[in-house]
């Protein structure tokens, strides 16, 4: 239930409850009196009846009356009083000792008249008031009162009761509104300023979960564990850049030495004019040359690598008939290969159309191609495919991947590359498109030269096209680089379709 809307019916329960518990009470209170009542009175009747008796003798009912005086004293106790009246209103006895017992009181008809034969029931005491007769004619009326004794006795243990019972009540009722507004507001709340002053330590990410909860709080919790999750995600992102930038300005700086010493000890053999040859001046310059080459390559990779991991850098995407242009694309390293003195195999399959940015998605290809070409064997076989995802796979494919990479694959294109040659242990596959990391090549030595950019920013030009890239390396084929990107449906197709 929804926080406010369990408020709402907390207050309303904090507010009508008690209501509802004091009728309850005053009813409950009620039924007891009366049935308390009706039991006295039937008890009461047979102490009334001889009291009655005498009071019905006319002769009492007069101004002057020798035996009122007599008789009636002896009637009357603490618990019982009684008082006779003519049928004028004039008060002619009151056991009570009134002075004004004779003719001194004189009560008005309507009241005197009122309630006659019936029993009325007071807090009390009882009264009774019934008219005298003789010989059809009324001569007077008697009004007996007694005196509750058992409820009187009794009535300040009832009043103890209703009291403890009353402030036992309201003590249950405010201790279970103070439970619930712990368990739903309190509680949540103090996990949660437990869990901002732990983020604010710096602290691991509390496990504590309040379960079952759907209310505000409970949504509360779980922006904050997000916020949180979120927060310390892009920290460590934001880590693992700085040490990416550091290990990248590291690599570059050292990559650029070598050059630069080249350039540095040819400049100065090139200034030594009488000691060399033309010739030797010649190849100097042409040394030179190559070095900044290079060092304007590597500068130019840094440049592009970084532009692709901004996210403010957006590719001017164009759309284009997917055959023609894969064709166009893998068609100019036939000659490449055949220059190398590498077996190509190529195949494109595919009639879909792409958004794609040429010249990046020629920049990709290409770093995967001159990888490839740079790791094979001499006279090795180099695979370059193009395969839609209705098309089957190359036949010079491993078949073992053929499950992974129809999964791979499912709705998009995949851009194959393969080479021959000795197979890349695990643990550098798992690396291999981090910046500067290469694949050390026993057969070379060392590494197999290049920036160590060139497999990173393959993997940001598919991830901006909104692609991915793996490989997978085995002794039997050799490593394979899988460019995926994603397809657009043709107009015919959805023709078809439609």
């Amino acid at each position: 239930m929804k926080l406010k809307y369990w408020l709402m019916i907390a207050f309303l329960i904090v507010m009508f409850l008690p209501v509802a518990a004091g009728w309850a009470l005053f009813s409950l209170f009620n039924y007891y009196e009366n049935h308390r009542a009706v039991k006295e009175y039937v008890e009461l009747t047979g102490r009334l009846a001889p009291i009655e008796k005498v009071l019905n003798d006319p002769t009492l009912y007069q101004l002057k009356s020798l035996e009122r005086d007599q008789t009636l004293p002896a009637l009357a106790s603490e618990q019982l009083s009684f008082n006779l009246y003519l049928p004028s209103g004039i008060r002619v006895y009151n056991s009570g000792g009134d002075t004004w017992s004779t003719g001194g009181y004189t009560v008005r008809s309507s009241e005197l008249y009122r309630n006659l034969y019936n029993l009325q029931i007071r807090h009390r005491t009882f009264s009774l008031k019934k008219p005298v007769w003789d010989q059809g004619e009324l001569v007077g009326i008697y009004e007996i009162t007694m005196l509750r004794e058992e409820r009187l006795e009794g009535i300040s243990l009832r009043t103890t009761w209703v009291i403890g019972g009353s402030v036992a009540f309201f003590v249950l009722l405010y201790g279970t509104v103070l439970w619930l507004l712990f368990r739903k507001l309190f509680f949540p709340m103090k996990v949660l300023i437990n869990r901002m002053h732990g983020f604010a330590r710096g602290e691991k990410l509390d496990e504590i979960r309040v379960n079952g909860r759907s209310d505000e709080m409970g949504m509360l919790l779980q922006q904050f564990d997000a916020m949180q999750q979120t927060i310390r995600q892009t920290q460590a992102e934001v880590q693992r850049q700085q040490k990416e930038k550091e290990m990248i300005v590291a690599s570059l700086s050292h990559d650029l030495k070598t050059p630069l010493m080249s350039i540095s000890a040819y400049a100065e053999a090139l200034s030594m004019e009488g000691q060399s040859k033309q010739s030797e001046r010649q190849e100097y310059r042409e040394v030179i040359a190559r070095n900044v080459e290079r060092m304007k390559q590597m500068i130019g990779e840094l440049e592009m690598y970084t532009a692709l991991g901004s996210r403010d850098s957006e590719l001017a995407m164009v759309e284009v008939e997917g055959e023609e242009f894969f064709e166009m694309l893998l068609g100019s390293y036939g000659e490449l290969a055949e220059r190398e003195n590498y077996t190509m195999q190529m195949s494109v399959c595919t009639n879909h159309d792409y958004r794609v940015h040429p010249e990046s998605l020629m920049r990709l290809t290409d770093n995967l191609v001159h990888n490839a070409l740079r790791y094979s064997p001499p006279q090795g076989r180099i695979g370059l495919a193009v395969m839609d995802s209705a098309s089957e796979l190359a036949e010079w494919i491993d078949p073992s991947l053929g499950a992974e990479l129809d999964a791979y694959r499912n709705g998009a294109t995949l851009l194959v590359v393969q080479n021959e040659g000795p197979p890349i242990p695990a643990e550098q596959l798992e690396r291999i498109f981090e910046p500067y990391v290469q694949y050390h090549k026993k057969q070379l030595g060392g590494y197999a030269g290049g920036s160590g950019l060139g497999l990173s920013i393959s993997k940001r030009i598919a991830l901006k096209h909104g692609g991915d890239i793996r490989m997978w390396s085995s002794e039997r084929y050799g490593t394979v680089f899988v460019c995926r990107l994603p397809e657009r449906r043709n107009p015919d197709e959805t023709q078809d379709i439609t």
